[in-house]
């Protein structure tokens, strides 16, 4: 088409002059191609537009011409075309149109029905004929094949750089590149020390979040990457994700591990995004490239533990803050499938329940059970296997705490030559500056103090942790490490160990728990397979439906029952106090606790003063009436000089008094020439019990005589003695 050809329609419209590179850095270095298609205005003046009709349009400059969704300049012209309002599109080819055949063809078809032209450099055409459209299409489509070729020869030779681990790519904080393109670690020591004890505490720690809790308790920053600078600060959970995820740490050099991938946005037009992919689609892995802070089996042993700690998916879990010690352990031994833990609230107790297929189908339960019964059990023969590594477990926990100490002070004093370092390079930019320059002086005076005031900070700080490592173990803390050593035990149970120690020495040494627990039985089977191989098979008890752990023992309650004949819930509390004896959840017993046990049980309430007769006493009592202690008459009893009785051991004695045993028993004035109780029990040849016994049974006569304060016996001695035999004298 030529200039005659041109309507006075379509000169009456609009010209636009559409401006457009590719990248920022052709915005900045190619000012002639920039140049060029500024030059088109002239060439629409000389089509015959006026000036004030033509308009150029450059807001796409910096951006890529193979889609226009990110293009506002574009899209803003198509919808001035498809309005009637632009007569001629001018650019300088075709390409600084579109590349994408999608918007170059959508173009085409609105110029078409709207009567607009589109010029380039080589011509004018217009869409509407057949020809001109013709040529247009094929020029669309050789310059998104350019673009096509383009971009394959430069990916392809990026590729093969990479292949051979030269192509040189932002690296991680920790690395850098050297003069010999070579990637080497990082020559500041405290970036190096910061990495280290990120690597080392999730080695020790086992999953990301207690790793970032204890660098965060302690206050530690660590270097983070941001383009080419590089920043101290409070780590957060997605740094240290990136960080333990990174190869580069391994010594691995990777490319490809994120690649481009397109789909459809909500308005149907396509959209790009970096998707990571599987290691078999990395476009480049080469391990062993250079010096790492990890080896690669521990990479890979960390990327599995990693995969293990997220819930929901085919490994444990990470150990959490339940009570539960077999928590992902635990297998059905119907289906195989792994069993859920619930924790019960209130009253409710922890179960174990293989609903998954209920999930699914709506089918029953496949099994469930209390946990607790199981988890004692497993916990006795975890127990029973680690007693034997108590004294070592002690020396670990001790080396451990010493290289701890070290690592610390080493981070406190790198941060102090730090802050020093940073207060020396302030001072230096502030004597160089000219002091008759105010504007700029005062700044730098102003960052001198503030780094100053910084350093002063952080050596108070430092002097303060270093004196509390310094610290010596106390003697308190030296008996309780021996404790832990010789009872393991106590360790296990004491208040400071946490639940996820527990379930993670649980799983150092178990490799699953299968169990079978059949409705119908009272007792559950559960194979322990252990990590070696071996497989411990154990029987334990079903909680009963209905009836919670916390249920007193029906010895208990029988013991309950027979006091509550006779003494109130008071006095059964104090006797079992004395008993010793404990409730079901392990407190000392109350007067609220017996009512609530025989409310429970049914048993009447006992008598609010205890039974007595006429001649039926308590042992203060019969203390009291016959002149003697409380000890003393209890003893009378036991010897048979009174009788009397218990309930149960540690109950209130029932005595009987008579007025024999008064007369018999309180002392009185006696003859002084009847022998004392050790001088008969010397002359019959019998022991003191034996003498006492005799007067019990009426054999001998004797009396309670008092001597000042003092009371005693006094024996009556018969005749003959030795069972009939002539006395000697």
């Amino acid at each position: 088409m030529n200039k005659e050809g041109i309507t006075d329609s379509q000169r009456s419209r609009m010209a636009i002059v559409y401006i457009r590179q590719s990248s920022v850095q052709q915005v900045i270095h190619h000012e002639e191609s920039q140049r060029r298609q500024r030059g088109f205005v002239q060439r629409a003046v000389e089509l015959g537009w006026p000036a004030d009709r033509i308009r150029v349009l450059d807001e796409d400059l910096g951006k890529s011409g193979s889609r226009s969704g990110e293009r506002g300049g574009f899209e803003q012209m198509v919808a001035m075309v498809a309005l009637g309002k632009i007569g001629i599109v001018l650019a300088l080819e075709v390409s600084r149109l579109a590349r994408s055949n999608r918007d170059w063809y959508h173009l085409l078809d609105v110029c078409s029905i709207c009567a607009t032209l589109i010029g380039d450099e080589e011509g004018l055409y217009n869409p509407a004929l057949y020809n001109d459209r013709l040529l247009l299409g094929l020029k669309g489509t050789m310059s998104e094949a350019e673009l096509h070729l383009i971009k394959q020869r430069l990916v392809e030779a990026m590729r093969a750089k990479a292949r051979r681990g030269e192509l040189r790519r932002r690296l991680p904080a920790g690395f850098i590149w050297d003069e010999t393109d070579r990637i080497r670690k990082d020559p500041d020591e405290q970036i190096v020390a910061a990495i280290e004890e990120v690597f080392r505490r999730f080695q020790r720690m086992g999953t990301i979040h207690q790793t970032y809790l204890s660098l965060v308790e302690e206050g530690r920053d660590l270097p983070v990457r941001h383009g080419k600078r590089l920043q101290w600060r409070r780590p957060s959970n997605s740094d240290l994700v990136r960080m333990l995820e990174n190869p580069v740490y391994a010594g691995a050099y990777v490319y490809g591990r994120r690649q481009v991938e397109e789909k459809l946005d909500e308005s149907l037009k396509p959209k790009k995004r970096l998707k990571e992919v599987a290691r078999d689609q990395w476009h480049a892995l080469l391990k062993d490239h250079h010096e790492g802070f990890i080896s690669w089996e521990q990479f890979e042993e960390n990327l599995s533990r990693i995969a293990s700690n997220r819930r929901g998916g085919a490994g444990l879990g990470a150990p959490r803050e339940g009570g539960g010690l077999l928590q992902g352990l635990v297998l059905c031994g119907r289906c195989g499938r792994r069993m859920r833990i619930s924790y019960g609230q209130g009253s409710q107790t922890t179960r174990y329940s293989c609903d998954q297929v209920r999930k699914q189908t709506g089918a029953q339960v496949c099994q469930d059970f209390g946990a607790r019964r199981l988890e004692r059990a497993v916990e006795g023969l975890l127990l029973e296997c680690l007693a034997p590594l108590g004294v070592e477990a002690m020396l670990k926990a001790a080396e451990l705490y010493g290289q701890d100490i070290e690592v610390q002070r080493t981070h406190w004093s790198q941060k102090v030559e730090r802050a020093r370092y940073e207060t020396h390079l302030a001072r230096r930019h502030y004597e160089a500056v000219d002091p008759e320059n105010r504007l700029v002086a005062r700044e730098l005076e102003r960052r001198f103090e503030e780094a100053l005031k910084s350093q002063q900070e952080i050596e108070s700080e430092a002097q303060r942790e270093s004196a509390s490592l310094d610290k010596p173990l106390s003697i308190a803390e030296q008996q309780r490490l021996r404790l832990y050593a010789s009872n393991l035990p106590a360790l296990w149970e004491a208040p400071t160990s946490r639940a996820q120690d527990r379930k993670r020495i649980a799983r150092c040494l178990l490799e699953a728990v299968t169990v079978t627990a059949p409705r119908e039985a009272e007792i559950l089977t559960a194979k322990v397979h252990w990590k070696g191989g071996e497989i411990t098979t154990i029987e334990v008890p079903k909680g009963k439906c209905g009836i919670h752990r916390y249920v007193s023992p029906p010895e208990l309650v029988e013991l309950i029952r027979t006091l509550a004949a006779e003494f109130s819930d008071e006095q059964i509390a104090r006797i079992l106090y004395r008993k010793r004896l404990k409730t079901p959840k392990g407190h000392s017993f109350r007067a609220y606790h017996v009512a609530n046990v025989r409310h429970q049980h049914e048993i009447p309430a006992g008598p609010r003063v205890p039974k007595s007769g006429p001649t039926v006493y308590t042992a203060q009592q019969a203390a009291k009436l016959l002149g003697v202690t409380h000890s003393t008459a209890i003893r009378w009893v036991e010897v048979g000089l009174l009788r009397g009785s218990q309930l149960t051991r540690d109950a209130p004695w029932r005595i009987v008094v008579t007025e024999t045993d008064i007369a018999k028993l309180k002392p009185a004035d006696g003859d002084s020439r009847w022998k004392s109780l050790k001088a008969a029990a010397a002359a019959l040849g019998i022991s003191q019990q034996g003498v006492l016994q005799k007067l019990n049974s009426g054999k001998l006569e004797g009396a309670r005589v008092r001597n000042g304060r003092r009371v005693s016996w006094r024996i009556h001695l018969p005749e003959r003695s030795y069972d009939g035999q002539p006395a000697l004298f």
